[in-house]
Order: structure tokens, then C-alpha cells, then sequence
């Protein structure tokens, strides 16, 4: 199965199609900036790529459905004086630099509304509106949570969003979802699911889960993987059921640190043996401040092993690679150590956990 896209090879793939199209729509634009006529010759999707398909990512393919929270790119003329293009009444995000009087880029909007609407795009330009017939369809599924280390025969709760339809595999295990809305799956765990991607795939498309089965070492709670815990200073507060303000779940933890204070999470020795498995350790991380904070692996006190991030005041993800601290064979623990210089911070840590090679 495929990792989990990287963000920046999408906007590669995407500048790379957009540079195509602008090139033959500028040549074929005529030498007064517009050709008068208001229409649509054909809309394709800028990129289609399947992530559980290797190998099969194209661009600028051509399509009669419009599936929201993605870019499009809309063939036609007249577009020169774009002032708005909406789709089911809902106006639509553009560039102007990517606007020719024969094409348009637009990033559909991913909250256009698609159930029981009229499948209409519709364009406003200096010159006049034109309606066009298409069908509008919901975006990809959105995941935003599920146990990470359950155990087959476990009934559990996958949430998100725009599950229409929705079909659940683990790894290449399809399974029957017990019930479904459009935020919530209930499913139960196959055997031979442990190290498997989750994903949801809806009428639009489909998602894979960042976290593979069995891979957390916090997810709302300590895991099995999870061994002990050292704080430098004991007078740190520490709330590892915090729930006021979550990543994934319904829980996270929540380290009322001291300036260079530092926490540390010890990784039990089942877990040994599988790290050879895995090639990054992962983690979401806020601060009550913007500011800086030393992550390490076995050893604090080896620079080899530490990675000082910069961590904001948002919920932030990062994916620290072994190469990064020290290439280690064993992880006996992780830690973290407040590095801001400022007296002190609120550090809140969730859904940490290990990346499958």
C-alpha cells in the first residue's frame, strides 16, 4: 500500500499541470485579451492520484464531476474578466494568475454543498454570468480519529468527515461498517490487521489514515507500547487526560513545563523488536507559546540524538526520521525537553506514535 502523499510533491504535481495548461491557453487566447463569447468546452481534475494505487497519479484529466476541496481546471472562453465562480451557491476560491481568457484554476470549495442541490457551476465575468450543469459531489473522506491500537474482534469508532457510502479497508482487509453517518463509522477490527493503513473511501474518493494499526504510543491514553514516564522536575504538572483542547480523540497530555524542564516517555521492551519496522517516531505538539523544544531519543545528553523543533500555538505535526536522532537499531525512549528560553511553557503532546517504513 502507499504512504500517505507527500504535500509537497502534490504542489509539484499540481504547478507542474497548471504551467501546462497556461501555456496552451495563453497561445490560443486571442490578441484582445478575450474572445467575447462566454463558455464552457470541458472541465478536468488538475490531479487524480489514488493512494492505494502505486503509480497511477495523473494530471489534467478530464471529468463531468466536480468533487469538492480539490482543484479544477475549467476549459472554455470569456474568462478573462473572471469576477466570481461558485458552485451550488457557493462562491469558490481563485487566482487571478491563473486565470486566462480560456481557462480557469479554481480550488473548489471544500464545504460547496452537494446533497439534494442543483449541480451547478456558475461564472461571473465583466462581460455576463453563465450557468453551467455539473455534478457536484463531496470531497474525499476527512479522518480525524479512531483508536490506534485496537485488537481485532474490537468494535471502534472511526470519526471525520463526508463519509458517504463509505467503504473501510485495513490494509487490503475490506470490512462492513456495523453503522455509519457522515461523521461516524463504527466498524470491528479484523484479524491480521496489526501494521495496517486505515482508510475510507466515500462516492469521491478515497483516504488513508497517517497512523498505522497498533503503531501509537499515546492515543488518548498510554499504549502498550507505552512503558514508564520521568519528569526532570516533579513539580511540573502533568495531565495526560487533558480534553479541553484535542488533536485526535478525546484526549491529550498536557506538561506545565519549567524553562529547560524536560518529560520523558519510556518505550517498553515488546516494542524493541519492532522498531526495525518503523523508520520515523510522530507526534502532534502545541505550545501555550510559540516556541522551541528539544526532541531526543535514548540519550538526551547525545547531540546525535536530539532535534530542537520550533513549535507554534496551533497544533503542529511532525515526523522526526531515526536519521535525525542518531539512527537507533532500539528505542528504549523518547523525551522532550522545553527549549523556548523563555521562562517556561504549556507544552500539550498527542497521538504520538511510530512510522511504518
Amino acid at each position: 500500500m502507499k504512504n500517505i502523499k507527500n504535500s509537497m510533491l502534490l504542489k509539484l504535481y499540481f504547478l507542474a499541470s497548471i504551467s501546462i495548461f497556461l501555456f496552451a491557453s495563453c497561445s490560443n487566447d486571442d490578441s484582445s485579451g478575450s474572445s467575447g463569447k462566454l463558455e464552457v468546452t470541458g472541465i478536468s481534475r488538475s490531479v487524480v492520484d489514488d493512494p492505494l494505487v502505486e503509480g497511477d497519479r495523473k494530471v489534467d484529466v478530464p471529468t463531468d464531476i466536480i468533487n469538492a476541496g480539490n482543484y479544477y481546471i475549467i476549459r472554455g472562453s470569456g474568462f478573462s474578466t473572471l469576477k466570481s465562480i461558485s458552485f451550488n451557491g457557493l462562491e469558490s476560491y481563485f487566482n487571478p494568475t491563473f486565470v486566462t481568457d480560456n481557462a480557469i484554476v479554481v480550488l473548489v470549495d471544500s464545504k460547496t454543498p452537494y446533497y439534494n442541490e442543483m449541480d451547478e457551476m456558475k461564472i461571473v465575468t465583466g462581460k455576463g454570468t453563465l450557468s453551467y450543469k455539473v455534478a457536484i459531489r463531496p470531497p474525499s473522506p476527512n479522518i480525524t480519529g479512531f483508536p490506534i491500537n485496537p485488537n481485532p474482534g474490537d468494535i471502534i469508532t472511526i470519526t471525520g468527515e463526508y463519509f458517504l457510502r463509505p467503504v473501510v479497508n485495513f490494509g487490503d482487509i475490506q470490512v462492513e461498517p456495523i453503522s455509519s453517518t457522515l461523521t461516524e463509522i463504527q466498524v470491528k477490527v479484523p484479524e491480521g490487521s496489526y501494521l495496517k493503513s486505515l482508510s475510507v473511501t466515500n462516492v469521491s474518493g478515497t483516504t488513508v489514515a497517517p497512523e498505522t494499526i497498533g503503531s501509537g504510543i499515546y492515543d488518548d491514553a498510554s499504549t502498550n507500547i507505552w512503558g514508564w514516564e520521568d519528569l526532570w522536575d516533579d513539580n511540573n504538572e502533568l495531565d495526560k487526560a487533558y480534553a479541553k483542547d484535542v488533536k485526535q480523540g478525546l484526549k491529550c497530555i498536557q506538561w506545565k513545563s519549567g524553562e529547560w524542564d524536560g518529560y520523558v516517555i519510556g518505550i517498553n521492551n515488546w516494542s524493541y523488536h519492532d522498531t526495525d519496522k518503523f523508520k520515523a517516531i510522530r507526534f502532534w505538539i502545541k505550545g501555550e507559546k510559540a516556541g522551541k523544544v528539544k526532541f531526543f531519543a535514548n540519550d538526551v545528553n547525545v547531540e546525535a540524538n536530539t532535534e530542537i523543533i520550533e513549535i507554534k500555538s496551533s497544533w503542529t505535526y511532525f515526523e522526526i526520521p531515526y536519521t535525525a536522532v542518531g539512527s537507533p537499531t532500539e528505542i528504549s525512549n523518547i523525551g522532550f525537553q522545553e527549549f523556548g528560553g523563555f521562562g517556561g511553557n504549556v507544552i500539550y503532546l498527542d497521538n504520538i506514535g511510530f512510522v511504518l517504513k
